[in-house]
């Protein structure tokens, strides 16, 4: 029988222990990763088991499991101890907020440098792109319903999620959307019910890319950041781009919630980490500031 106590025991050993348990699932590889002996990568998970007040972990034939409770607490352990690494500079990510908007910096093992700024939803409507103005429109027309006639009109451009236990899965992609372009037709044909988490490329890039996701999933909203990212363009190098993104919380027919992520390949970004290094100039064929469905439904 499992005693609470006071949340004020959890250290951030226990933390890693549980994280990196959950990854491999063997103990002999946890400790080598951790630097520590078996009795003390035990001693933490039977301590924060303890406090959680549940197992989360079962152990069938000398294999470690995760319990259905150790499953749902995972996603919680990893934010926390990657919100304590970017705060104390141990990560590769930092953030910072100003006048309530939220600014990103990552770097990658190669030493390139990504940017991402959040901008206040009124920019939309001053002097925003034309196929985001279309959008913020159709999603409140449409009042968060995916499947709404209004919504029609940006779900060629929009890719949807869900979220599922494992992380966010791609629900539907939309054929001009700017993954499409950027990632290919295969890749886009292809990722539905795949996790976004798939590409093993870490926890602080998808971080970095999707760490805005959560909220505006569960709460509903508008998010509209400008990013600067390389990314591998139809699977070859990654090569830099410059995108607006615009978030929308939404709803399936089911009530259940969505996210969709309208991001827009363009040379207009605002970023204020950016210098004249990281400018690029984007091919005149992948912008998307206006395309001509969004541009005829406009006239």
């Amino acid at each position: 029988m499992y005693q609470t106590k006071s949340t004020s025991g959890v250290t951030v050993a226990m933390l890693r222990a549980f994280v990196c348990m959950a990854r491999n699932l063997n103990l002999s590889k946890t400790c080598e990763e951790l630097g520590a002996t078996r009795q003390t990568v035990r001693r933490h998970l039977t301590d924060l088991e303890t406090i959680k007040g549940e197992p989360l972990f079962t152990v069938i034939d000398r294999q470690y499991h995760l319990t259905p409770f150790g499953q749902a607490s995972l996603d919680g352990a990893k934010s926390l101890l990657l919100h304590l690494d970017t705060w104390s500079g141990q990560s590769s990510l930092t953030k910072n907020f100003s006048e309530g908007l939220e600014s990103s910096r990552y770097v990658d093992a190669e030493g390139r440098e990504f940017f991402s700024q959040q901008h206040p939803v009124s920019k939309v409507a001053l002097d925003g792109l034309p196929i985001l103005k279309r959008a913020f429109v159709a999603w409140g027309n449409a009042e968060t319903r995916i499947e709404h006639e209004a919504m029609q009109i940006i779900r060629p451009y929009s890719v949807l999620y869900r979220k599922g236990p494992l992380g966010w899965v791609f629900a539907d992609i939309g054929t001009e959307s700017a993954y499409a372009k950027w990632f290919g037709w295969a890749w886009s044909k292809s990722a539905i019910g795949k996790l976004m988490s798939e590409d093993n490329v870490g926890d602080e890039f998808n971080e970095f890319i999707a760490g805005a996701y959560g909220r505006i999933y569960d709460e509903g909203g508008v998010r509209i950041d400008h990013l600067f990212a390389y990314l591998p363009k139809d699977g070859g190098d990654p090569v830099p781009v410059t995108f607006q993104r615009m978030l929308l919380g939404c709803a399936f027919p089911d009530g259940t919630p969505g996210l969709s992520v309208i991001a827009v390949i363009t040379n207009q970004v605002e970023i204020d980490a950016m210098t004249e290094e990281h400018q690029t100039e984007i091919p005149p064929d992948l912008i998307m500031d206006c395309p001509p469905g969004i541009a005829a439904e406009v006239a």
